[in-house]
Parts: structure tokens; sequence; C-alpha cells
């Protein structure tokens, strides 16, 4: 009994602890806890919106890209899950380098990945070049996403947190609705070569909107500790966290790599109005919740959040019309959009500044675990037991990362 006490007091003082580093944090800073929406905050949102644009324009077209060079589902699903695989392999070295370093100029390197890959796309004609430029992605991706979401992290109020979480994420939201059904347009009319070309220019622009920004990190008196596999590969505290992240990134894995060829299988019309749909209900779901979660936590949107993306998997299966098919991605989007956030706000409240780089990089690596799960071992799946089994294994999958949320509040992570 001694022990238990012990450790709970201990498990206390550390999260009072992290509250008031959050806290002298913003009053170091001097920011009204009601301005949000700063012009590094706007860019950087810009920012996200052009690189998620990008990003899911090619997630969703790539496959059928891979069908057209002679390929099969399972090397669609290589080619969708190799971006994910590479920054899986990076995140434990480039999230102690975000916090290092520094979070600016790892964002701008992240987008330059974006663009190189672009062009590595149009002079690919064969599976293995689209390997390379996935490969090139993949380093970008790993880059831009853990700096990115620290940065947000530094400039956002304190108690608007998940606010400010969601409104990032509605951006990519916005750049997830637009982006599949360009893709498609764009490669129904045109063809990809104006798709790669496309892709390249998002990334230009999203690279200047980034080069106006500011760093805004806050410093501290203590000199960050050198790379050691002990101290930089993960942060122990988030791996609760990171667990729900893989879990949802299987589900999405699985979504944007197979949607495609699903709805042709099943005579479905243009894949991308079920993308469009899927990020509508996304946008609008991470503009409500991250208040909900600041103000009646996180467990309070994550858990429903959870329930209804496996809920949407479980209609693919008896999915042959189009209304149906739409209601499972406004399902798939709502339920994302509102736990993403949520997740994300959640592995803020329990890291210190200092520690957030590689508390973000934990948390994308188990995300790009479950983006690799999801694309390459449920594509091996769908190649041998149908898409019915991955949707109800992928479905089953994303109910487990509630086990996440269980096993955090009994680590004493905070769920508020």
């Amino acid at each position: 009994m001694g022990t238990i006490g012990t450790t709970k007091e201990s498990e206390a003082e550390d999260n009072v602890s992290i509250r008031r580093c959050n806290s002298q944090e913003e009053a170091a800073a001097g920011q009204s806890q009601d301005r949000l929406f700063a012009s590094d905050f706007v860019l950087a949102t810009l920012s996200t919106f052009a690189n998620a644009f990008t990003m899911q324009m090619l997630f969703v077209t790539l496959p059928l890209y891979v069908i057209k060079l002679g390929g099969s589902q399972a090397e669609a699903g290589l080619v969708s899950g190799i971006i994910a695989f590479t920054a899986l392999l990076l995140r434990p070295f480039v999230g102690w380098l975000t916090d290092a370093w520094r979070r600016r100029p790892l964002i701008l390197i992240g987008i330059s990945g974006y663009g190189l890959a672009s062009a590595v796309y149009l002079l690919a004609g064969s599976i293995p070049l689209l390997l390379l430029g996935r490969f090139v992605h993949g380093v970008g991706l790993c880059c831009y996403t853990t700096a990115a979401n620290a940065y947000v992290a530094d400039i956002a109020p304190l108690r608007r947190r998940a606010e400010a979480m969601g409104f990032f994420s509605a951006a990519q939201a916005v750049g997830l609705i637009i982006g599949p059904l360009v893709g498609f347009l764009l490669i129904g009319t045109f063809g990809f070569q104006y798709l790669f070309s496309l892709a390249a220019g998002l990334s230009l622009a999203a690279f200047l909107l980034s080069f106006f920004t500011q760093e805004r990190r806050k410093k501290s008196g203590a000199k960050p500790q050198p790379w050691s596999p002990r101290t930089g590969i993960v942060s122990v505290e988030s791996l609760p966290v990171a667990w729900m992240a893989l879990c949802m990134g299987m589900a999405w894995g699985a979504t944007s790599a197979f949607i495609a060829i699903f709805a042709h299988q099943r005579g479905l019309p243009n894949p991308g109005f079920y993308f469009m749909i899927q990020a509508s209900a996304l946008l609008v779901s991470r503009t409500i919740a991250g208040p909900l979660a600041d103000r009646y936590g996180r467990s309070a949107v994550i858990l429903p959040g959870i329930v209804l993306m496996a809920i949407s998997l479980l209609m693919l299966p008896f999915t042959h019309d189009v209304p149906f098919f739409l209601v499972s991605g406004a399902l798939f989007g709502f339920g994302f959009g509102i736990a993403q956030p949520a997740t994300m706000a959640l592995l803020i409240d329990r890291v210190q500044p200092e520690r957030r780089g590689l508390a973000v990089g934990t948390y994308f690596t188990g995300y790009d675990s479950g983006i690799c799960v999801g694309a390459i071992l449920l594509g091996v799946v769908s190649q041998h037991w149908g898409f019915s089994a991955l949707w109800l294994l992928a479905a089953a999958c994303t109910l487990l990362g509630l086990i996440g949320l269980l096993t955090g509040r009994r680590r004493g992570i905070p769920a508020s």
C-alpha cells in the first residue's frame, strides 16, 4: 500500500509539474488566452492545407497509377505504405532533432522533400521509381509533420490548445476534401503528368508560406541532451497515446490505399466523392471537437470518435450503392476528425515543452506504423481473402485503440 501511494503521489507531482511548466510557458510568451489567429498560426495553417492537398491527392490516386503500370493490389499497397514506413524509420531522430535544433528549419526541409518527390513522380515510369519517390516523400513527411505540430503547440494559447489543434487539423481537412476530387479529375481529363505538376506547385506555395513564419519556441536554460538510444528514440510517457495513433493510422491507411480500387470493383462512381464526404465531415468535426475537448476532457471526444470510425469500416463489406458508400465515408471522417486532434492535445498535455518534439515524433511513429500495416499488410489480406476481410479486420484494429485510452489513465496521463 505504501508503494502504491508513493507512486500515485509521484504521478500527481509529475502532472502538477507539467501543468505548472505549461502555465509558465504561456505567461512568458505574454500571450492573451483568446489570441489564437496571429500571423504565424495563419501562415502555418495555410501551409498545412497546401501540404494536405498534395498528400491526399497523391495518396488516393497513386494506387491506380500502379495498376496502370501493370502492378498488383499488393504492390499498390506497398507504394502507398512505403512513405509511412520511411517516416517511421526516421521519426526517433527527427523528434529529438526538433527539440535539440529548431522547428522552422525542419518544416522547410520537409516541404522541400514534398516538392522533390513530385519531381521524381514526373519522371517515374516504373514501380521501382515510384518507390524511390515515395521514399523521398516519406523523408519530407517525417520532418514536416513532426516539426509543424510541435510548432503549433508552441504558439497555441494553453487554454485553447485543443481548439488550435482542431483548426490546424481542419485546414488539413479542407485539403483532403479538394485533393481527391482534383486528383481524379486531373488523371481522368489530362493524365498523371498534370497531377504531379500540380503537386510540385502546391509544395512551392507551402514552402513560401512557411518561409515567412517566425520561430516561437521558448528559450530553455537547460542544454539539449545529445541523442542516444535511451533518450532519443521514444517518449515513454507518450506511448499510450501513440498506440491510439497506431490504431487510427491502420484505418486511415486502409481506406486511403484501397477505397478507389474497392469502388471500381463494386461498380461505384468516382471515388473522389467518398473522400470529399469523408473530409467534409472531418472538417466539421474538427472545428467543433477542439472546444469540446478543452471543456469536457480529451476522452469525452476520443472514445466516440474511435467507435464511429469502426462502425464506418464495418459498413463497407455491405456497401453496394452510392448512399451507403457515402454514409460510411461521412462516419469515418467525423470519427477521425473528433478523435485525432484530441489525442494530439492529450499528448501535449502530458509532456514538458522541451520534449514536445520527441513526443510528437513518438505519436507519429505510432501513426506511421498504423498506415504501414493498413496499407501494406492489409493489402496482402485483400489480395488473398478479399476486401470484406480487409474492412472487418481494419475495424477490429481501430477499436483496439481504446486500450491506449484506458492504459493512459492507469499510468496517470490526464484525460483533460
